[in-house]
C-alpha cells in the first residue's frame, strides 16, 4: 500500500479527520493528503520541525525517554503527531469536534505499516 493510500485510509477511518501527512524532523513533508483544507500542510510542516524539536528536548530534561507522540489541540483543529522512526513523523489533522481516541489509535496502528519504507 502506498503512503497516498495510508493516509487517505487513516482520514476515512477517524470521524473529523480532514488531513493527514509524513514528515521529516527537517519540516518537509514526504506526502500529504488532504479531503478538507483546515490548515496549510507546509505550514504545518514548518512548524513541526521546531515542536518536535522542543518536545524532544523537554522530554530528555524530564528523563522520560524518546517522545513518540504528541498533539495540539486548538479552537480550529486537533493535530496529533505520532513519530515513525527518529527523523519522521505521522501526523493527522481533525476537527475540534472529532474522535481524538481513534486518532491516536489510527495512528499508532499506521506506523507499522509505513516504517518499513523508511
Amino acid at each position: 500500500m502506498s503512503f497516498s493510500e495510508i493516509l487517505k485510509e487513516m482520514t476515512s477511518k477517524v470521524d473529523g479527520a480532514v488531513s493527514a501527512m509524513i514528515i521529516g524532523t527537517d519540516g518537509i513533508p514526504v506526502q500529504e493528503y488532504a479531503r478538507e483544507k483546515l490548515l496549510d500542510l507546509e505550514d504545518l510542516g514548518a512548524e513541526a520541525s521546531q515542536m518536535i524539536k522542543d518536545i524532544s528536548l523537554a522530554a530528555e530534561n524530564l528523563g522520560i525517554g524518546q517522545a513518540r507522540e504528541f498533539s495540539i489541540i486548538s479552537d480550529t483543529c486537533g493535530i496529533i503527531m505520532r513519530m515513525i522512526t527518529p527523523e519522521y513523523y505521522l501526523a493527522l489533522v481533525i476537527r475540534p469536534d472529532g474522535n481524538y481516541g481513534k486518532g491516536r489509535f489510527v495512528l499508532k496502528s499506521a506506523v507499522p505499516k509505513i516504517e518499513a519504507d523508511f
